[in-house]
């Protein structure tokens, strides 16, 4: 079975200040309810799509698209048409959503080698046994990895071409217009950032070193010698100093992502509480709470000081108030969608605005 590469952040231009590769938005999330134990999937708007079809849970649906594993093992790309069906009879063992791009990368069912499909489930590319690893397709490239005495890595196209040769002891994903490579030269590893066309944009040296592997909304965050942590833009430049008035450190629940920016905002600490700052490191929201998790689009669920928990815009407004309990607000799944569970076990789906959008759910489970 051919190995993949992993998306590290999605989490994820060509200006620091938008980044054109954003992750598609999720249209369709998984539910089951207690009287199939099956899954089915459900809009953003609490419209079921399908109900207890699945016996493995999906992954959610993007572009139209989602992946579920068969009651078999092997996976299947399905439509979020109407009527929910294949988009090829193909079976995968391997197989890749079109998260950033119309194409992905698989690994048919018996086949020894790696192809690349597009969104309507058709063979574009096929790939030569020495292809190990393929990642995900943004803008039509992606990087790939040759298996042989010393893997490399390197970049194709969506047709299979190689577009930068694989040199690189490792290579991420072309999120916001430019990517990370190592490469060996002389008897040192080189780390850098890249364009698409393989020209270096930023040599990392012992100033700073990245904190993440890949950007998120243009930014990457990166750190000195002396603990100091600041943001680079897509063009290699310090768009955020460090300061002393914030810092970023790992958070105390691990659903809380450092480093990473969302819709212009990112979390701080102060040492004991988290706030927001904005990608000129201004202080957005002061670091007023416990935890704060990061959503999408701007949306940021809270636990304040006496431990309740509500949600927040990216300026600090309450959208949800701070009256309910670890567990009853879940991550926002869309820019516009928030999942609330009740004790009763029933669910609701909240807008931005923190307005109902849908009718309760009850005893289902979602994912």
């Amino acid at each position: 079975m051919k190995r993949i590469i992993t998306l590290l952040t999605i989490a994820m231009a060509l200006l620091f200040v938008s980044c054109r590769q954003q992750p598609a938005e999720i249209e369709y999330f998984p539910f089951r309810t207690s009287k199939t134990d099956l899954w089915g999937m459900m809009s953003t708007n609490g419209e079921v799509l399908c109900d207890g079809k699945f016996m493995n849970i999906p992954d959610v649906a993007v572009r139209g698209v989602f992946i579920a594993r068969e009651d078999d093992g092997v996976l299947g790309y399905y439509t979020t048409d109407k009527k929910v069906q294949r988009i090829n009879d193909e079976r995968y063992v391997v197989a890749k959503p079109f998260l950033f791009d119309n194409y992905a990368a698989v690994c048919r069912e018996g086949d020894t080698h790696i192809t690349i499909i597009d969104i309507k489930g058709r063979e574009v590319a096929s790939l030569p046994d020495s292809v190990a690893d393929v990642g995900l397709f943004a803008n039509g490239i992606a990087p790939f990895m040759i298996d042989n005495i010393v893997p490399r890595m390197g970049y194709i196209d969506y047709r299979g071409n190689v577009v930068i040769e694989p040199r690189y002891r490792f290579a991420t994903n072309f999120i916001c217009g430019v990517a990370l490579v190592e490469e060996l030269v002389g008897f040192k590893q080189q780390l850098t950032i890249i364009n698409p066309k393989g020209e270096v944009i930023y040599t990392f040296d012992h100033l700073w070193r990245p904190l993440a592997s890949e950007y998120s909304d243009g930014m990457l965050a990166v750190i000195n010698p002396q603990g100091a942590i600041g943001f680079l833009d897509t063009q290699g430049r310090l768009a955020i100093e460090p300061s002393d008035r914030w810092r970023m450190c790992l958070p105390n629940n691990p659903s809380t992502i450092p480093y990473t920016f969302k819709d212009g905002r990112a979390i701080f600490s102060d040492g004991f509480h988290y706030g927001l700052i904005d990608k000129k490191g201004n202080i957005v929201v002061p670091a007023q709470y416990l935890n704060i998790y990061l959503g999408e689009g701007g949306l940021f669920v809270a636990e304040n000081k006496e431990h309740n928990w509500g949600c927040i815009d990216k300026n600090g407004d309450i959208v949800i108030p701070f009256e309910h309990l670890p567990g009853v607000i879940r991550k926002s799944i869309t820019p516009r969608t928030i999942i609330m569970q009740n004790e009763a076990q029933r669910y609701r789906l909240i807008d931005n605005r923190g307005e109902v959008i849908s009718k309760p759910f009850e005893n289902y489970q979602i994912k």
